[in-house]
């Protein structure tokens, strides 16, 4: 090919590969447009932590409350990928596995988004710690790659009202009821195992009145599931094994009555024992009975060997 055939072709070619710029540059200012000027750390407002969904989890307004907020949950795809990431909370479901969230039992399960990307996750994924603002700025140009909107102020605003009224929620009996019925129906084992155990008697009863065998059979293994787990308890209260348990020796009454003492007592002069200190009246001893009697009491309290003074 000459000189002059390559320089129609570049001349040819020139107006088409403008044509293309300016299409691509008018599509990238299209899509500019439609975002508006959306800070990310916004999104604090409406960030919901692992301790606030824990205590929310057995609420009659969980569900409502927590859609459309968002949480920083974890995502484990590879080491290259950051461990935590912005994700917007779609809808709550249920799942058929009980799990310990926190101190609570449940089966809730999220639908997280993450720009295009949607995931369902327990609720323990969920992080106790705030968005950083790397993780805000990753999740803000995730969303205009997949071109998705970004929340509006006026919708952080509505959903942080949202918030703030489940804050000051004045519960009333019905929620009282909902939340025992949401405890009870995830615990491990019934407080009250004989109670439980009146309860599905009398269901199991009633079922067989109206003839339904499938909610017989279905109540008699939950009886059977119940006695399995409490047989280890009741044979430590069988007699048995309580005749085993060692009693304490039976103490003895402090109420003794005092010992008498001894003339070998007041000669050691035990300081513990009581001994007779009451002052002796003499009045003479010239009379032979007098003068017998305080030698005897002196030999008493002094032991023998006490010789009176000569009176003469």
């Amino acid at each position: 090919m000459s000189s002059v055939a390559k320089r129609k072709s570049l001349v040819a070619s020139a107006p088409s590969a403008s044509v293309g710029t300016k299409r691509l540059r008018q599509v990238e200012h299209d899509n500019n447009m439609t975002q508006p000027a959306f800070p990310p750390e916004e999104l604090r407002r409406i960030y919901l932590s692992f301790k606030r969904l824990e205590k929310w989890c057995h609420m009659p307004f969980f569900a409502t409350t927590v859609t459309g907020c968002f949480v920083r949950v974890v995502t484990g795809a590879s080491l290259s990928d950051p461990p935590h990431c912005v994700a917007e909370i779609v809808s709550v479901m249920e799942s058929k596995n009980i799990y310990q969230f926190g101190s609570k039992r449940t089966n809730l399960v999220f639908k997280l988004r993450h720009a295009s990307k949607d995931q369902i996750v327990t609720l323990r994924s969920a992080s106790n710690q705030e968005f950083t603002s790397s993780e805000l700025m990753q999740w803000k140009l995730a969303m205009m790659a997949a071109g998705k909107k970004v929340p509006t102020t006026e919708m952080i605003s509505t959903k942080e009202k949202t918030i703030q009224q489940a804050l000051d929620h004045t519960f009333t009996q019905g929620d009282f009821d909902f939340i025992v019925a949401q405890k009870n129906r995830f615990r491990a084992a019934p407080l009250n195992v004989a109670k439980r155990k009146l309860l599905l008697l009398d269901k199991q009863s009633a079922a067989r009145k109206h003839g339904d065998d499938g909610m017989v059979k279905q109540i008699q293994d939950e009886l059977t599931t119940l006695n399995q787990e409490t047989k280890p308890l009741s044979q430590l209260r069988t007699t048995e094994r309580c005749l085993k348990i060692p009693f304490p020796p039976i103490v003895k009454s402090r109420k003794r009555p005092a010992p008498k003492a001894t003339t070998e007592d007041y000669h050691i002069m035990d300081p513990f024992t009581r001994r007779r200190t009451r002052p002796i009246m003499v009045t003479s001893l010239k009379k032979e009975s007098i003068r017998t009697a305080v030698n005897s009491e002196m030999d008493l309290r002094y032991g023998p060997g006490f010789l009176p003074e000569n009176e003469d």
